[in-house]
């Protein structure tokens, strides 16, 4: 059979002509998925011609579907949207008129309140609220009109032409012998140019983020094969992507990375599906694994392969950090109603951490897993910009107070050794309360030049160290991103810790992250050649790692073990009395999520717990924005204005700008045209400021005379917000 019966509209006849070419050379090599066939591959031909193959039609499969807003690519339904009335009746407590539907719009997931929304023709189970019909017409409108189609009729052909082609490619490259599978894939990943491959990623992903959310509305998620083909070419492009880190050509002094950065695999469409239901599916399937598509012997597809959590190397982390929050909800619900942990806290740094210490400690795991509902002394304010506002102030004071104040009761004992795990440098600690050494030591050193803070290893106070484990698990728990002002390794202790598989083992690379100037010293030991090596680097300490003992000398033969054993005591022993509560306290809000404890590694559980810290892009928060109170006129006119101030300021301002509207700098998991601002039109007059409600990222702003007193007053308002400093 025929790659396509119909290709449809090819507008790009050099395209046409090179895959009408291919066609005739390879005519009746390419079947259409079907569940029941098979390929002889003792008859296959060599697969380097997919190859040709696939670089002829990459002209009619590069951006060849309409995106929306944030840039992913979508399949538009093909039927017409008949626009529905919904049920009216009146709420007997407000008074006010209501309207019900039962029905969540299918592309932004809420809840449809409005009057009139839109219903499948052809009664298919989509739904769109008024908002999201009107942007998806404007999108296809624009597309139509860019793509030069003659009509929607041609237009749909063509796209779900493109999707039939990529579904086709992954079943025939998959059902392929293993030889051939592996001589492919050193062709792209080896012999084809940078762009080239990357656009071939891109046309991969975009097939697959067009049907994601498609295949999930279905019941039956495992019946649309085709899909799930199309998935498995995306992990055999990602096999392939990584070949040059495990291949070390003879011209080559060591392994290359990857092709194309990993990050560029992941598949944003996926954060339009539900994730209960997806985390449903995956707890059948807890240790489902995607296999190796490049030496599987005969690739099938399975209910473990045909889950989009499984394939957790192209799964976002937005998504992710939702799933895991199911999972979690899903423990905090099982001890019955929900109260609220209540926690009342003053403002002033060293009475916050007291309260919070002595909230905390006496609590039990499943006591400190309930949401948090805090306000400040003396202030009624209550929401998600107040909560957003604790967690900047509080991880603040932790960090700037000291480990120990007098009048936070002390239930270490008295007779503990606070020289245990002697420090390289002891510099900060200091007599406290009791008279124990270095219980007047800060928690935490500032890395001045990585902006990050470390353990104190003279410092002691478990029940703060455990509430900052607290106060990390609870902001995944309360929808807060927290400031990365930890380094990266905390994350991969935190995980070592759950015993998860993901975890990885310390290298002079995280030691680097906490201490640049320890780093260089293990590598000038792993790099001296000379046989004198133990004279030179012999009187290092290594005896103190417990794994090396005074007789053992250190030679060119074991002086990996001897760095391997002094990285894994400066991980561990040596900040075991900071880190082992601190590590407890994360472990009672997120410890029992099964999804954590097998599938994140550290750097997706930093994003989880700190978002992204991409630079603030105003044009996607302007993207993801809406208008109050303005006009039709000044929505045209006025601002524009302000959003070219916007994007006119400096990066720092603009930073500043996000804190004034949000209490917090971190960008939106899913990218700044999340961010949701509101930009409200609060009077007229150049002598007004603008303010915010942090609570609703909803910035109020005047109507100003001229664009330079809206810059001027803007830049006034944001200057006295508070970021981290860390910046």
């Amino acid at each position: 059979m025929q790659l396509s019966e119909d290709i449809g509209v090819v507008n790009n006849a050099h395209a046409a002509s090179a895959y009408n070419a291919a066609r005739a050379n390879t005519a009746n090599a390419v079947s259409p998925p079907q569940d029941s066939g098979s390929m002889d591959d003792d008859t296959a031909e060599p697969c380097v011609w997919i190859a040709v193959l696939l670089a002829a039609l990459l002209p009619m499969l590069t951006d060849a579907l309409p995106r929306d807003h944030g840039g992913v690519c979508i399949m538009p339904h093909p039927h017409d949207m008949v626009k529905q009335e919904a049920t009216v009746f009146v709420d007997t407590g407000t008074g006010r008129t209501l309207f019900r539907t039962n029905k969540l719009c299918d592309n932004c997931g809420l809840r449809i309140h409005d009057r009139f929304f839109f219903h499948c023709s052809k009664n298919c189970d989509i739904d769109f609220c008024q908002e999201c019909h009107r942007k998806s017409q404007e999108l296809l409108n624009t597309f139509l009109e860019r793509a030069g189609d003659e009509d929607r009729d041609a237009m749909y052909n063509r796209l779900f032409w493109v999707i039939d082609v990529t579904e086709r490619v992954g079943f025939h490259v998959l059902r392929r012998s293993v030889a051939e599978r592996a001589r492919l894939a050193n062709e792209l990943a080896f012999e084809w140019p940078t762009p080239l491959f990357e656009r071939l990623i891109q046309a991969a992903i975009d097939v697959v983020n067009a049907k994601v959310v498609h295949v999930q509305d279905v019941k039956d998620i495992t019946s649309d094969s085709r899909f799930w083909y199309a998935m498995g070419w995306l992990q055999f492009l990602y096999s392939a992507n990584s070949l040059p880190c495990s291949t070390r050509r003879l011209d080559e002094q060591g392994t290359r990375g990857p092709k194309v950065e990993y990050e560029r695999f992941i598949l944003e469409g996926i954060n339009k599906c539900e994730p209960s239901s997806e985390f449903n599916r995956w707890r059948e399937h807890p240790r489902a694994k995607v296999p190796d598509v490049l030496a599987v012997e005969n690739f099938g597809l399975s209910d473990d392969f045909c889950s989009f959590l499984t394939h957790s190397n192209l799964v976002p982390v937005s998504f992710r950090r939702v799933c895991l929050l199911c999972d979690v909800w899903e423990q905090i619900q099982s001890t019955g109603r929900i109260h609220p942990l209540e926690l009342k806290v003053p403002r002033e740094p060293l009475a916050l951490v007291e309260r919070v210490v002595l909230t905390f400690q006496d609590l039990s795991d499943a006591q400190l897993r309930r949401p948090l509902r805090v306000t400040f002394e003396g202030e009624d304010a209550i929401g998600p910009g107040v909560m957003r506002e604790f967690f900047q102030v509080a991880l603040r004071s932790f960090l700037d107070g000291s480990a120990c104040a007098s009048r936070i009761r002390d239930t270490a004992g008295a007779g503990d050794d606070a020289g245990a795990g002697e420090a390289d440098d002891a510099s900060g600690a200091s007599a406290g309360a009791g008279g124990r050494e270095g219980a007047g030591a800060k928690l935490f050193r500032c890395n001045g030049q990585r902006r990050t803070y470390w353990f104190d290893e003279t410092a002691e106070n478990p029940d703060a160290y455990k509430a900052i484990g607290v106060l990390l698990g609870q902001a995944v728990v309360n929808n807060v991103l927290v400031p990365s002002i930890f380094p990266r390794v905390l994350y991969e202790r935190l995980l070592q810790d759950l015993e998860s598989p993901c975890a990885r083992q310390m290298g002079i690379q995280e030691v680097a992250m906490v201490s640049e100037e320890v780093a260089q010293s293990l590598r000038l030991v792993l790099e001296y050649t000379c046989e004198d090596i133990g004279a030179v680097f012999g009187d290092m300490g290594w005896e103190r790692t417990g794994h090396i003992t005074e007789d053992c000398q250190l030679t060119q033969a074991n002086k990996h073990d001897f760095v391997q054993a002094y990285i894994d005591w400066f991980f561990g022993e040596r900040v075991r009395r900071q880190l082992e509560p601190l590590s407890v306290g994360f472990r009672a809000i997120l410890g029992g999520s099964s999804l954590l404890r097998s599938m994140v590694d550290s750097v997706q559980l930093e994003k989880i717990v700190c978002g992204g810290t991409i630079p603030v892009d105003a044009a996607a928060i302007q993207r993801g924005s809406s208008h109050e109170g303005w006009t039709s006129e000044e929505q045209s006119d006025y601002l524009p204005i302000f959003w070219e101030v916007l994007s006119d300021f400096t990066e720092a301002q603009k930073v500043q700008f996000v804190v004034f509207v949000t209490a917090s700098d971190r960008v939106p998991l899913r990218g700044w045209q999340d961010l949701g601002l509101i930009v409200q039109k609060n009077g007229v007059g150049d002598e007004r400021l603008p303010t915010a409600y942090t609570c609703f990222s909803q910035l109020l702003l005047p109507r100003y005379t001229c664009r330079e007193r809206l810059r001027s007053n803007l830049l006034s308002a944001i200057a006295n917000s508070e970021g981290f400093g860390l910046r």
